[in-house]
């Protein structure tokens, strides 16, 4: 490095410090009491050293957010003016850092049709390439915020209507945001499509030129991969737990027919993502982010377990099951033979008939897993025992500030 681009990046610095304590000094002089301490926490966690976090300013803002509703409205005011009047991507990206925080401390608001951020980033210009970074960040906390508040308006960008919901005590939840809490039920293919899509915009936290491999993209980078567990968790759980409900003796060939074609364009999605996801892992270790070395690596749904779960679903036909040999076995349906009576003492799902049927050179074979289990390969969180999974949430400093 010159001694001329040595001097100039010092340069830099000193006018990012000084501009930084300027903020200061006008909030203190503007303001006063605990709002003038909370501004100025922000200014600080926010600063423009992208060589470091104010971890200490940062665990106040978070502090804050979980002492009382009456907290949140300011602090998410400081944290919406601070990211309007910047187009520094090392203020904005620490803005969207704290936002995350603050609303993983927030519990759920209820019934309040907000679903939008009170600020808008989708159109943020920066330097080349970390501006990409910071509209994907924004993207998905917009997206995350919108599923999990189940808002009406989701068109509402308006930060008095957003604030609002954090106002008073009387309009939460006692649990935290979570994906788990937006699924009323797992039947709910909209919700799963909506955490898919949550899920491709999480992956795009990632560098995109040389020399954005600094400590503030891994820090974001660690950040998207505690969300990527929670959510991909989610998605298998939910996927599952549909084609159990969907192929069970209780579901008709119509239903299986009507919701079969939306839940295999999911389970399809979702094979795709467990290869970018893996890719994605893999840049993750090698740029050194802390919690990829926690993560083990993915198993995609492999595609002829894929088949064998559409014909179930979509072909109207419970047993005719390839065993890999010239010979089939055929088991009777009651929609295929009239002749058929069900005694109270079987099992729901067994047919009797009074016909012979000719089973035709039938060797034992070991039994055969399920379709649906096929998508544990697509869970690479399955494997971890609950120590190992409080340590990937625990080892990331944001979240351990909440």
């Amino acid at each position: 490095m010159s001694a001329e681009s040595h001097s100039r990046r010092w340069w830099r610095r000193a006018l990012a410090v000084a501009k930084d304590e300027g903020s200061v000094m006008r909030v203190r002089f503007s303001s006063r009491g605990y709002r003038a301490e909370m501004e100025a926490a922000v200014i600080r966690a926010t600063s423009h050293d992208e060589r470091s976090v104010d971890y200490r300013n940062a665990a106040r803002v978070f502090a804050w957010a979980r002492a009382s509703p009456t907290f949140r409205a300011p602090l998410l005011r400081a944290l919406s003016r601070r990211a309007r009047r910047t187009r520094s991507w090392v203020v904005t990206l620490k803005t969207l850092l704290l936002v995350h925080g603050v609303l993983l401390s927030a519990p759920t608001p209820t019934g309040n049709g907000v679903g939008r951020l009170p600020f808008d980033l989708s159109d943020f210009r920066g330097r080349p390439g970390f501006h990409v970074l910071v509209r994907a960040y924004y993207r998905f906390l917009d997206c995350r915020y919108a599923l999990l508040s189940d808002g009406s308006n989701a068109d509402d960008i308006s930060s008095s209507s957003f604030l609002s919901s954090y106002s008073s005590s009387s309009k939460f939840l006692p649990t935290a945001l979570s994906y788990s809490s937006a699924l009323s039920n797992f039947n709910d293919l909209e919700k799963i499509e909506k955490m898919q899509e949550i899920l491709d915009i999480l992956v795009q936290i990632r560098p995109y030129a040389d020399g954005m491999e600094v400590g503030l993209i891994l820090e974001a980078m660690d950040c998207a991969l505690i969300e990527i567990f929670e959510v991909y968790s989610c998605i298998c759980s939910a996927i599952a737990s549909f084609l159990v409900t969907v192929l069970g003796p209780s579901s008709s060939a119509e239903e299986r027919r009507r919701k079969g074609v939306a839940g295999m364009k999911i389970l399809r999605r979702a094979a795709e993502q467990s290869k970018r996801l893996s890719a994605y892992f893999d840049l993750c270790r090698t740029l050194g982010v802390i919690n990829a070395s926690l993560i083990p690596s993915i198993e995609t749904v492999p595609e002829e377990d894929i088949r064998d779960l559409e014909d179930f679903v979509l072909g109207g036909f419970h047993g005719m099951i390839d065993t890999g040999r010239s010979e089939s076995v055929l088991v009777m349906t009651a929609a295929e033979n009239k002749n058929w009576e069900e005694p109270s003492h079987r099992q729901p799902g067994t047919v009797v008939s009074n016909e012979w049927v000719l089973f035709e050179d039938i060797t034992p074979s070991p039994p055969r897993t399920p379709p649906y289990s096929v998508l544990s390969y697509g869970n690479p969180f399955l494997c971890l025992d609950d120590d190992e999974k409080k340590t990937v949430v625990t080892r990331l400093s944001w979240a351990a500030a909440v």
